[in-house]
Parts: structure tokens; C-alpha cells; sequence
């Protein structure tokens, strides 16, 4: 009894203390919305001015927080959102509603971004060079693949299909890809070839497109060596919403009529229809997409159709406010003509060399996910993709078949010090096999597992950002194995506010790409024009990227609007490029590692949106100049000193420095586009420039009949322009008409491979 009595009395103690623990405090629960749409802002941040304790709001905008009794502050908070504050007084013992609406902050400098820091976040605060594509500019220019929207950004070029990112990736037919990109914060790159299918990312769904310039591997693995693109769709709103656009083009005749292959009643043309709905049922969330298009190209053998269909779905658990969780799928039939270069640069531009070559394909990815966030704060990621890609021949038996698996377990904590801190791991298995190969029977594996671990501190206007990451890919080939193990590699960024609306960020960052199967593995040939060699033993690419940029936000009269100005400077080891070379008595290309690589320049941007007195207006665009340095050809170079000279001396030009300069940069590129509205008409017109590309393979001088020709008359580097129109029918429907290249140039990106001439689009938009 003597024993019992203390523990009764402790008890009795432990319980008066709960309840008057329970008395003395009072709970605050609410709804936190968007001000101007009235949805649902997941993620917002509560936080009590005196105890630095707060929460965020789960799924569907709800929010719980338990305070002591009396007088408290309360911030509310959500990136690209104005702060509200609001003081309370709490009764021990009660719970009070309190709701809350946040009005967006309207200037480019507070714009959302995900990519660079796995979180959202103000573009202003990013240690990093981040352009967000416009919605404005994706809707209203007709832009039918993702590829035609990226490369209206700043610094970028897509040449046939491949990413290069401030002179970063030369032309290497469509293989190797150095830009990773991403769907839904998932890599979306092909497990053999390493390339992007640009044709089968769903537009029709997406949100905001954000493109990451400089390496990023720490976070997103191998092909983030040249930086990222991002696409991220949405999800259904509060009430449903359907939209279908209708559109209908065709390609006049080009300015040299000796090219000109139709007839007057054959006219090259093109259509589509593109559909999207979002709705929201119960606990589910749908969206669902729906893409047909036809093209009868101007290149005579590059005809193309294709049908693309996806699904996103996302389930909110009505017991567990913190669990979501969906599959998320896409698939696409299509059927194209193959053109890899020209049979003559005069009369048969628009000929394929060697004639027709149909390819058809089929695409499919399946994407289940699950997202859980605790009570504490801590964020829970499960992401997972089957991507599969099979390649027919005219039979339909498959010839190519690549199947890879990515999944991914990230942990995200928001500390109420500042700090945010991201880790996971992440696995891809690839199986598959091709015709291309060497040995067409070949079955092959690769595996690749990958740790990394991202810290963030916000130190008042001082942001700091840090990052490493480690990653071992083996391929497995019949008996043998190849494993590439990459040191780990890390980041380091800061961001200071030096004034109202001025940012000063500098970073750096490491990357590596391993090179994918068809470089190690293909044999075959071009068009029956050149051999492609395997080579096995091909060494991944690494490198870093340094940057220092200055943002600054600025403001005329309701005219919002940032300009950033960055020097950026890369440099590559083991860097791998297409390589003339004779083998057993054979000429052809081969991938190898060519050497080390010296990449440095700036680039000067800005956009804005508001009015002008009374004008509306809308602009984004910039300018970006590169060095791009051969260290190999000219070890001279690799003294900075001789460096610095020559790229100086490349401003004016590189006459001089043909043995210092990597092949296939383009060394200046400009974009603009500019929109206005009058009434009910708006008008828009975009400017792109791209210089001469200044080094190419003189064997393509040889082989590919007029090109060195076409080049010495076409060596001043080349300003496309398009101009656009639309009429406003009313709040839910309008016609536009949109021209391309509407001088009617005659160019080619690539060399070898004549580009558009100039084409006019009619298109039809309705919100149903």
C-alpha cells in the first residue's frame, strides 16, 4: 500500500496538470483561399508571432493550431501571396474559426517556381538562373509541341530535336541529351537513345513550364549536366473547366521556287484539335487531355500524325488531411516521316536524302505517386514512372523497345528557424533491346541508384542553398557488365536582397550525364551516307556551372516588370562528341570523349506585364553571348588569361579562332515577344535571332550536297520574325490568326535541314 499511494498520487498529479494544461490553451482552425479565385492554397504558412510555432494547411486549405490562452499575433503566409496578419485573443478551453483569403503579389519577381529547390518558392530568392515560360505566350502563339515553346526562352536552342542551353550542347542527331526534362518533377528522357520526345508532353494540361539554366544533378540526377526544364501540369479547380481549341494552317510556297515540290492544290498543311477538362468529384480530382494533329509537311517525305491522350488523377483521403495520392498516365500513336538531311541544298531542299523513311511509334507512361503530410509539418513523396517507347517498322513488328522504371522516396521538412531541408533516393532499371545495336539480338539492363540530401537556409534577406548527391549506373550486357560509378557531386547558392526589389544571387554547381546505350551500343548508318560506330567504353561527362546574376524588379506606372543581368561560366571534363574516324577500313562517326571544354558569357533578360498609361502591355525577352572554348584543339586556352583574350576577341568575331571553338554553338541568340490589347483584338509579335554557326564537320561539307554553299551565302546569322492577331467574341471563345517566319526566310538551324518557310495558322479557342 505504501508502494500504490505515491504512484496514485503522481497520477492524480500527471491527470490535474493535463486538464489544466487543456484549460489554459485554445485551438484557431480555418480555410486559407486564393482572394481573387476563391481556391484552396495548400502549403500556406501559419505561423504565432511570440512562440515561432506554426503549421501549414493540408490538401484542401484547412489548417489547426493550438496556442496558450490570451493575446497572440498570427502571420499568414503563401509563396507569390501577400502576407496577412491578424491578432487574436483566445479564451482557455476555446476554438475559434478563423478563414483566410490571400491576394496574389503581381510582379514577375514573386512568380512560384519548383525546380530549382524541390519547394514552392519566390522566383526573386532562387540562387539560380530560372525563366518561366508565359502562359500568355503558349496560348496565344500556337505552340503544338514543348519544344517550340523552350525555344522561345532566353539562351536556348532546340536544332533537331536536342536542348543546348547557353552554348552548352552541340548536334549529335538526336542522342545524349544534356537538359534533363521533366513532367511533374519526374524525368521523362528515353532510356536508350537519352532523348527527349518533345511531340508527347502533355501541353494541353500544363500549368507552368520553368527552365533551369546550369548544372542541376544533385537533385536531378544524370542529362541535368546543361540544366532542366520542367513542365508541370495542373489539377482540377473548384468548379469544372473545359477548353478545346480547334486550328488550321498551311506553308506558303518558299522564296527559292526552285524548292517548291507541290503543286497549287497540294499546299503543305496542318490540323489539330486539342481538348482539356478538369473537374473535381467527391475526394478525386480529374484531368483529362485529348491531342490529334495531322501535318502534310513541306518536306516531302515528313509527314506526320499522332494522337496523344493522358489522364491525371489525384485522391484526397477523407480521414488523413495530410494524404493524397493518384495515377497519372499518357499514351500516344504516331507516325512520321524521318528527314535527316536534305538531297540538295537548291531544287531538292525539301527532299529527304535517300527517300522515304516512315517511322511509327507507340508511347505510354504510367505514373502512380502518393504525398503525405504530417501534422508536424513533414512532407512525405512517393513518385514512380513507367515509361515505355516501341518503335515499328512498316510491318508493325517492333524493332526498338525500351522499357524504364523510375521511382523515387523524397522526405521534405519546413523547420520554423528558416530552414528547409530535402532528401531522398531514387532507382531506374531500363530494359530493352533494338535493331541499331551492334548485335540486334542484344537484351540489355541498366540500373541506376542514386542518394541526395538539399538544405536551405533563410538567414532574414540571405538565403543559403547547399547539395550533394551520389549515383552508380551498371549495364548489363548478355555476360559482361559496365559500371560507372560518379563522385559525388554537390551545390552552393546564395541569395542577398540589397534593396527594395534587388536580388543579388551567385552559385555553383556540379553535373555528370552517363552516356546512354545507343552511343555505346549503335551500329548502324546515316541515310546510307555515313557509318555510326559503338564504343563501349565511352566515359560519363561531367562538369560545373558558376554564375553571379543581379534581378531587379521595376515599376511605371501600373507596368510591373524585372530585368536580371548574369556572367555565367561552364566547364566540362570527358565531354562527348560525334567524331569523323575510320575503323577497319570504314568512315564513319563515333561517340567519344573528346576532352575538356571552357563555356563563359552573359546574358541580359527581362519581362513584365501591366499598362502603359492606358495601354495594356506584355513582354519578355533577352540576349545571351557564349565563348564556347575548345581546351583540346587549342591547350593555350587553358591558361584563363588566353581564354579571357579570345573570348573578347569573339565579340567582334572568330575568323581567327577556328581551331579555338567547339562546333555547332551558336555564340549570339536573341528573343522577344511583345503583346498588347486594343478593345477586343490582341496583337503580338515575336522576334528570334540566332547567329552563324560559325564551326561545323567539314565531311558535311563533303557529304551533304550544296551545303558549304548554302552557308558562305547564308553566314549572317538569321532574325525570324511571326506576328499574331486574335479577336475576343466574347469572355469564352476567340479567333486568331498566326503567322510564322512571315518574311518568308530561307535557313537552317541545322545544317542540312532546311527549316520552315513561312506558314499561317487560323485558330479557334472556346472555355465550355
Amino acid at each position: 500500500m505504501k508502494q500504490i499511494l505515491p504512484l496514485l498520487t503522481g497520477a492524480l498529479l500527471l491527470c490535474c496538470s493535463i486538464i489544466f494544461a487543456q484549460q489554459n490553451t485554445a485551438t484557431i482552425t480555418g480555410v486559407i483561399t486564393d482572394e481573387q479565385s476563391g481556391e484552396t492554397l495548400v502549403g500556406a504558412s501559419v505561423q504565432n508571432e511570440q512562440s515561432r510555432n506554426g503549421t501549414i494547411t493540408d490538401i484542401d486549405g484547412r489548417y489547426t493550431i493550438t496556442l496558450s490562452a490570451g493575446k497572440h499575433v498570427i502571420h499568414f503566409s503563401y509563396v507569390g501571396y501577400k502576407e496577412l496578419t491578424r491578432h487574436v485573443v483566445l479564451a482557455p478551453g476555446t476554438t475559434i474559426t478563423l478563414n483566410i483569403a490571400l491576394g496574389e503579389r503581381k510582379t514577375d519577381l514573386d512568380a512560384v517556381v519548383v525546380s530549382a529547390s524541390q519547394y514552392k518558392k519566390r522566383l526573386a530568392e532562387e540562387t539560380v538562373s530560372i525563366d518561366v515560360i508565359k502562359n500568355y505566350v503558349i496560348e496565344n502563339t500556337n505552340v503544338r509541341d514543348l519544344a517550340e515553346a523552350v525555344a522561345k526562352v532566353p539562351g536556348v536552342n532546340i536544332v533537331d530535336g536536342q536542348a543546348s542551353i547557353r552554348g552548352g550542347s552541340g548536334y549529335a542527331y538526336g542522342t545524349g541529351t544534356r537538359v534533363q526534362v521533366l513532367v511533374d518533377d519526374m524525368p521523362l528522357v528515353t532510356g536508350d537513345y537519352g532523348e527527349v520526345r518533345w511531340d508527347f508532353i502533355p501541353m494541353e494540361n500544363a500549368e507552368q513550364i520553368e527552365v533551369l539554366k546550369g548544372a542541376a544533378s544533385v537533385v536531378y540526377g544524370s542529362s541535368a549536366l546543361n540544366g532542366v526544364i520542367n513542365v508541370r501540369t495542373g489539377f482540377a479547380k473548384s468548379k469544372p473547366e473545359t477548353r478545346l481549341t480547334m486550328y488550321q494552317g498551311f506553308y506558303f510556297n518558299p522564296r527559292n521556287e526552285r524548292a517548291k515540290w507541290w503543286s497549287g492544290v497540294e499546299q503543305p498543311n496542318f490540323t489539330g484539335v486539342i481538348f482539356s477538362h478538369r473537374e473535381k468529384k467527391g475526394q478525386w480530382d480529374f484531368v483529362a487531355g485529348v491531342n490529334g494533329s495531322i501535318l502534310e509537311s513541306y518536306q516531302r517525305e515528313g509527314d506526320t500524325k499522332q494522337m496523344r491522350i493522358n489522364l491525371k488523377t489525384r485522391y484526397r483521403h477523407p480521414h488523413n488531411d495530410g494524404l493524397t495520392m493518384g495515377i497519372n498516365a499518357n499514351t500516344m500513336f504516331q507516325k512520321y516521316g524521318r528527314v535527316f538531311i536534305w538531297e540538295d541544298a537548291d531544287s531538292a531542299a525539301y527532299f529527304a536524302f535517300g527517300g522515304e523513311a516512315y517511322d511509327q511509334y507507340s508511347l505510354m507512361n504510367i505514373d502512380p505517386y502518393l504525398n503525405y503530410i504530417t501534422k508536424n509539418g513533414l512532407t512525405h513523396r512517393v513518385k514512380t514512372r513507367y515509361y515505355r517507347v516501341t518503335r515499328y517498322n512498316k510491318h508493325m513488328e517492333p524493332t526498338t523497345v525500351s522499357n524504364t522504371l523510375f521511382g523515387e522516396y523524397q522526405v521534405q521538412k519546413n523547420f520554423h528557424f528558416g530552414m528547409v531541408l530535402t532528401g531522398g533516393m531514387s532507382g531506374t532499371f531500363f530494359r530493352g533491346y533494338s535493331n541499331i545495336y551492334e548485335d540486334e539480338d542484344l537484351r540489355i539492363n541498366t540500373y541506376g541508384l542514386a542518394a541526395y540530401l538539399q538544405a536551405e537556409q533563410k538567414l532574414g534577406k540571405l538565403s543559403i542553398v547547399g547539395g550533394l548527391r551520389y549515383e552508380s549506373n551498371t549495364v548489363d550486357v548478355l555476360l559482361d557488365s559496365l559500371q560507372t560509378n560518379v563522385p559525388i557531386v554537390f551545390r552552393l547558392g546564395v541569395n542577398y536582397e540589397v534593396g527594395k526589389n534587388t536580388f543579388l544571387r551567385s552559385s555553383f554547381g556540379q553535373g555528370y550525364r552517363t552516356p546512354n546505350l545507343v552511343e555505346r551500343f549503335i551500329q548502324d548508318d546515316l541515310e546510307g551516307v555515313l557509318n555510326i560506330f559503338p564504343n563501349p567504353q565511352l566515359l560519363p561527362e561531367q562538369g560545373w556551372n558558376a554564375e553571379l546574376g543581379l534581378k531587379q524588379g521595376v515599376k511605371f506606372g501600373n507596368w510591373l516588370g524585372s530585368f536580371d543581368v548574369v556572367l555565367f561560366w561552364t566547364e566540362y571534363q570527358n565531354m562527348t562528341e560525334f567524331v569523323l574516324t575510320n575503323l577497319n577500313g570504314k568512315i564513319g562517326f563515333q561517340t567519344q570523349n573528346t576532352g575538356n571544354t571552357r563555356i563563359a558569357g552573359w546574358e541580359i533578360s527581362g519581362s513584365g506585364d501591366g499598362k502603359l498609361g492606358r495601354v495594356p502591355f506584355r513582354f519578355w525577352g533577352g540576349y545571351t553571348f557564349n565563348y564556347p572554348g575548345d581546351l583540346e584543339s587549342d591547350t593555350t586556352q587553358r591558361k584563363i588569361g588566353t581564354y579571357l583574350s579570345n573570348l573578347i576577341q569573339s565579340v567582334s568575331g572568330v575568323d581567327s579562332l577556328q581551331n579555338s571553338i567547339l562546333r555547332y554553338r551558336f555564340r549570339n541568340t536573341a528573343r522577344l515577344d511583345a503583346e498588347t490589347d486594343v478593345k477586343r483584338f490582341t496583337l503580338g509579335y515575336s522576334l528570334t535571332y540566332n547567329s552563324f554557326i560559325d564551326k561545323i564537320d567539314n565531311v558535311f561539307n563533303v557529304f551533304i550536297q550544296g551545303l558549304e554553299q548554302f552557308r558562305q551565302e547564308h553566314d549572317k546569322g538569321i532574325w525570324v520574325s511571326d506576328a499574331r492577331i486574335s479577336y475576343r467574341i466574347d469572355d469564352n471563345s476567340s479567333v486568331a490568326l498566326i503567322g510564322k517566319n512571315i518574311f518568308n526566310l530561307e535557313y537552317a538551324l541545322r545544317p542540312g535541314l532546311m527549316d520552315a518557310p513561312a506558314n499561317i495558322t487560323l485558330q479557334y479557342k472556346i472555355k465550355l
